[in-house]
């Protein structure tokens, strides 16, 4: 389906997703016309697995899945990843993600992205175009229009995807979503959620000062598809998350974790309209703090529901069912039902409780529905590409809304206005917040 919203700037997308074949043109990529690549299963033998992003959180990814074949590792920084370089000396080593797609095509079946925000969807993108499996670090993409083609290309190709919200793999996301279908509080209302990011800087004004990038740092293939800037070690490693050319602030880093197990219980699909209030931030740095509403309507025999994000400066209130002897959690999630409350400290909803507590422990536990995953988040993952499953339980056409939601949020903080959100055709009713769905992009 094409949606009048990407027209616009799909074209370009298209030319960064390939500067790998402009680059590197094999005949096998290059044939017109092209067939189209699909996934195929893997039985038999150990998957074998290419990463791009190897230091920093590619380093846990990659451990998940030390069991396969690692037989390609990718990352702009080989020092920084030099650990996990160690730890599969027999992988290929590369610099450029397109290049190490490209040349070892054929002895890859799955790929994991785990680079800043703004290069999960050219990495992504590449690899489903040419038949590989996918896993990708949360937030899905950069922007709400990526999430929708990603979604779009990874039915199309037919690959099996996981976005790494591991948390939707956890006991305690499930026990929320038992609790609030069997009616344990009763209709759900309001659902405030909160973290305690960020943890890095924000707020501040961009550099002027011009730095020489680290030796073993390849800066243009940091930036990537990004607006060229000169390096500064405000940027980068880790700081990125504050910067919006890079990272999606502190809604990029915790949204879709702790946003997950009310979307998913409350079935909340797309939000009509959002709205945010922030203290600080520009329009390159992410604010100090922000508070997001998110309003839902009916849906499914479940009432309207406002769903309220906290981060930074902003916290949300202390709930009166809440003990005065017990602390305030530094991130959670609380589900203001009409017959109870439900909170759940921390980033993934690994414990859920009723408060106060004396009504946690007269509550007759609701019957385990659904099914749970015994081989953890990456683990499903990799059952989905040997047929095992149907479908990994963050796989894109969930993990997609979810993205599109948390995304949403962070267009309400640059655009600085209230806005209605039609999800059918992405369309915002206010060209300021309409500006924040897609961007251009850099051919690096």
């Amino acid at each position: 389906m094409q949606h009048p919203t990407l027209t616009r700037r799909a074209s370009l997308m298209a030319t960064a997703c390939a500067t790998a074949t402009t680059l590197f043109p094999p005949a096998r990529l290059m044939a017109a016309p092209k067939p189209l690549r699909t996934g195929e299963l893997v039985t038999g033998r150990k998957i074998s697995i290419a990463a791009v992003g190897s230091g920093g959180r590619g380093k846990f990814d990659t451990g998940q899945v030390a069991g396969e074949n690692i037989v390609a590792l990718c990352d702009v920084d080989f020092e920084r990843a030099s650990e996990t370089f160690n730890s599969f000396p027999d992988a290929k080593r590369f610099r450029d993600f397109r290049e190490m797609l490209v040349e070892m095509d054929d002895q890859i079946d799955a790929v994991m992205v785990s680079t800043p925000d703004h290069m999960h969807f050219p990495a992504a993108m590449m690899a489903i175009e040419m038949g590989k499996h996918v896993l990708v670090q949360k937030p899905l993409t950069h922007t709400v229009a990526e999430a929708r083609l990603l979604a779009e290309a990874a039915r199309r190709h037919k690959v099996a995807t996981q976005m790494a919200n591991q948390g939707h793999s956890n006991e305690g996301t499930r026990l929320v979503k038992e609790w609030i279908a069997a009616g344990a509080i009763g209709e759900v209302r309001e659902v405030h959620l909160w973290t305690n990011r960020p943890i890095w800087p924000q707020n501040i004004p961009l550099p002027q000062e011009r730095m020489a990038p680290p030796p073993t740092l390849d800066w243009n293939r940091w930036l990537g598809v990004a607006p060229f800037r000169p390096y500064n070690e405000a940027y980068a490693p880790f700081k990125w998350r504050g910067w919006w050319e890079w990272g999606c602030g502190a809604m990029g880093d915790m949204g879709c974790h702790v946003m997950d197990a009310s979307y998913w219980a409350l079935e909340l699909g797309a939000p009509v309209r959002v709205s945010a209030n922030v203290d600080g931030g520009n329009e390159f740095s992410c604010p100090a703090g922000s508070e997001i509403t998110y309003e839902f309507p009916a849906r499914k025999g479940m009432p309207a529901v406002n769903v309220k994000w906290f981060d930074g400066t902003r916290q949300p209130p202390r709930p009166e069912a809440l003990e005065a002897d017990r602390e305030m959690p530094k991130g959670g999630q609380i589900f203001y039902g009409s017959k109870g409350t439900i909170m759940a400290a921390g980033d993934y909803c690994e414990s859920p409780r009723l408060i106060p507590e004396s009504a946690m422990k007269e509550m007759v536990g609701p019957p385990k529905t659904l099914e749970r995953v015994p081989d953890g988040h990456h683990g499903n993952w990799l059952r989905a590409i040997r047929g095992e499953i149907e479908a990994s339980v963050s796989n894109f056409d969930y993990a997609e809304p979810l993205t599109e939601m948390a995304l949403l949020g962070n267009v309400a903080i640059r655009s600085g206005v209230p806005f209605k959100w039609d999800s059918k055709t992405l369309r915002c009713d206010r060209p300021e917040a309409q500006a924040f769905i897609d961007k251009t992009y850099r051919v690096f």
